[in-house]
């Protein structure tokens, strides 16, 4: 699932091999229901990162701000 997700962000496809190995652990189904997961996170911190969406008060950030 880690590889399937990492080479679907990094590329926006994936390559045979990690489909047959998703394929042989996850099923079409669960492919399916991964990738969906993966592109809606994505979703949601490109909407947050591009409105600013800030922590809630009191809660420090864990990492340093983007330049």
């Amino acid at each position: 699932m880690y590889d399937l997700c990492m080479e679907l962000q990094r590329n926006h496809g994936v390559s045979d091999a990690t489909y047959a190995r998703a394929l042989a652990r996850l099923g079409e189904a669960g492919i399916v229901e991964t990738a969906s997961i993966a592109g809606y996170h994505t979703l949601l911190a490109m909407v947050m990162n591009t409105a600013r969406t800030p922590l809630p008060s009191g809660v420090k950030p864990p990492l340093s701000a983007f330049p």
